[in-house]
């Protein structure tokens, strides 16, 4: 294992960020404006105007008028000068790298690759750096605010290999969370179905969240009750047996025990208006663990592992292993 800590930070610096926009099929024929709304409804429509206004969103090199008629295919640029992007841990470990994988413990707050107000102050982007400008290809999911094993692949070939194993649901993968509240049970199967909060409530929400409802997307995860704490919250492992976004996090608050340092699943099924948390948030509890998957050269099964987190405890450090 290496450590290295990122400073300064790249995204700390001003800069342009050129950040392109495209048109899928079912947004062809909206005006543009109210594309832009169905694009990235967390943004409000008056920004969107704002930068329409002042010739920041272009296509060809020429501005874009909001009522122009989008069509599928096209491609915009946002051209956003003097961007400086918020802090993040960038305190990285290198568990593994051979020719095909890198393994990391992806320290948190750190978004995993560019999206909203993160392009250079991630961890693709630092890594790509760190390997001389490698062009770096992200194997699975990890949220900003979640701490653990994340993998990237050196080489196509070795995505096109370990990517669709999480795709096809084979990788093996153990989470540990701690939680709010005393979980009555062992063990327990969560099979409830995940969709967009904003499909479900039936209103635009500010954030991405998503919430258990009958006709999501199926989502599985197995829990198991590890350790009962006397501050009234639970340390659990959790399994997830399919890939939701935020599925851990949904089941958990979905089940009355929201994950302890959570900002957008609170307390109550109440949903926050913060996505990505900054340095001086207490941290969110919730850490991969372990990641099991056939390695593209050995073709053998492989196993990359974190150490568990300071807010598991000692007491209970022997129960994740």
């Amino acid at each position: 294992m290496k450590r290295f800590v990122v400073d300064p930070l790249p995204g700390s610096i001003p800069y342009e960020n050129h950040r392109s926009i495209r048109v899928k099929a079912k947004f062809s024929g909206m005006k543009f404006i109210d594309f832009l709304g169905e694009y990235h409804p967390p943004t409000p429509r008056d920004a969107w105007l704002g930068w329409i206004e002042a010739g920041e969103i272009l296509i060809d090199s020429f501005p874009v008028r909001a009522e122009r008629i989008v069509r599928e295919g096209d491609r915009y640029t946002h051209v956003m000068s003097d961007v400086v992007e918020p802090d993040v841990n960038a305190a990285i470990t290198i568990l593994h790298e051979d020719d095909s994988l890198i393994a990391v413990d992806k320290p948190a707050p750190l978004p995993v690759h560019p999206s909203g107000r993160f392009h250079r102050n991630t961890l693709s982007w630092m890594l790509e750096r760190h390997y001389n400008g490698e062009k770096l290809r992200v194997a699975h999911r990890l949220d900003a605010n979640t701490t653990g094993v994340a993998v990237l692949c050196r080489t196509a070939a070795a995505a096109g290999f370990v990517q669709p194993q999480f795709e096809r649901r084979e990788v093996q993968k153990l989470y540990l969370a701690r939680v709010s509240g005393t979980i009555p049970w062992d063990e327990h199967r969560c099979d409830l179905s995940i969709a967009h909060a904003s499909d479900v409530l039936k209103r635009r929400l500010s954030v991405g969240a998503r919430v258990t409802c009958r006709s999501g997307q199926e989502a599985r995860t197995d829990f198991k009750v590890i350790q009962r704490l006397p501050d009234n919250t639970t340390l659990v492992q959790a399994i997830p047996l399919t890939g939701r976004t935020n599925q851990i996090r949904v089941h958990c608050w979905s089940l009355g025990f929201p994950i302890v340092g959570d900002l957008l699943y609170l307390q109550d099924k109440k949903i926050g208006e913060q996505q990505t948390h900054t340095m001086t948030d207490p941290p969110m509890c919730l850490h991969a663990h372990r990641l099991t998957f056939c390695h593209p050269d050995s073709m053998t099964p492989v196993t990359f592992q974190s150490p568990p987190p300071k807010w598991w405890g000692e007491n209970a450090e022997d129960a994740a292993n």
